[in-house]
């Protein structure tokens, strides 16, 4: 019998609730490193918390883990090493995501849109009326030493659905577009939606030092992690559900699953 999305999904927030209310997840924290990957804070566009929320993960996760620079997560350590991304460069980023980084002197990435930031018309689809930072904001944001810009593709399409004479546009194109209008190097990668395949992954590898897709909740993190597609945990499910995520535990559950199941949880 064929089991839905919809019915792993929740099968596996089943396990994750017992999982964590039980204690289950607390019996090990010294194992793989994680990215915590989080969407809109405050601005009620995709996957959005609140900015009190925000603080608190960031509380509780600086006072368990070492928080660490995107890069880190993929060097041995011997505290479990935390990174925290922020997708698709929402303007409220800078007005309430920035100032929690600063009192914790926690650092992120910010993966930005690059036909965003000169069309204030711009939209990467049509269920918000979204509000993307713009290359003031920025600019601005070059002067934070917590934050790094990083790319998240032209139009913020399914690569894995894009042809492949179009991939180098979304990848390298606006790799090259960010990095004419901001004056850096852009090195850092997200692929919206997570999706992603051969052919992105070979262009992510060639043109950055490391890439973000999902699967964060079933894969070990190490040194030996492909460095174009490191996984990541979704930082907007309810709290309980990303700790249950973050564990050693969860992990080892999620990749036995995985492998009975055939395919992701």
């Amino acid at each position: 019998m064929l089991v839905s999305e919809s019915q792993l999904l929740r099968a596996w927030r089943t396990v994750a609730f017992v999982g964590h209310f039980s204690g289950v997840e607390s019996l090990s924290s010294r194992g793989t490193n994680k990215i915590v990957a989080y969407h809109s804070v405050g601005g009620g566009f995709h996957d959005d918390i609140a900015p009190d929320r925000l603080r608190r993960d960031i509380e509780y996760l600086d006072t368990h883990y070492e928080l660490v620079d995107l890069p880190a997560v993929r060097e041995p350590s011997d505290e479990k090493r935390i990174a925290l991304i922020f997708e698709d460069g929402y303007r409220d980023f800078a007005e309430h995501v920035v100032p929690v980084l600063r009192e914790y002197e926690v650092p992120a990435t910010v993966f930005v849109i690059a036909d965003a930031i000169d069309d204030p018309s711009f939209t990467h689809n049509d269920r918000f009326d979204y509000e993307y930072m713009d290359r003031g904001d920025l600019l601005a944001l070059l002067d934070e030493d917590l934050v790094t810009i990083g790319n998240h593709t032209r139009t913020h399409p399914k690569l894995a659905e894009v042809p492949p004479d179009r991939l180098e546009r979304e990848i390298v194109g606006a790799k090259r577009r960010l990095e004419r209008a901001l004056g850096v190097d852009i090195d850092r990668f997200s692929y919206p939606y997570n999706s992603c395949d051969e052919h992105a992954a070979e262009l992510v590898r060639e043109s950055h030092d490391i890439g973000v897709a999902g699967r964060g909740r079933r894969e070990y993190l190490s040194a030996d992690t492909d460095p174009e597609a490191v996984p990541q945990v979704n930082g907007a499910n309810p709290f309980w559900e990303v700790r249950w995520d973050l564990s050693d535990a969860g992990t080892f559950v999620g990749s036995v699953a995985d492998r009975l199941v055939g395919r992701a949880v």
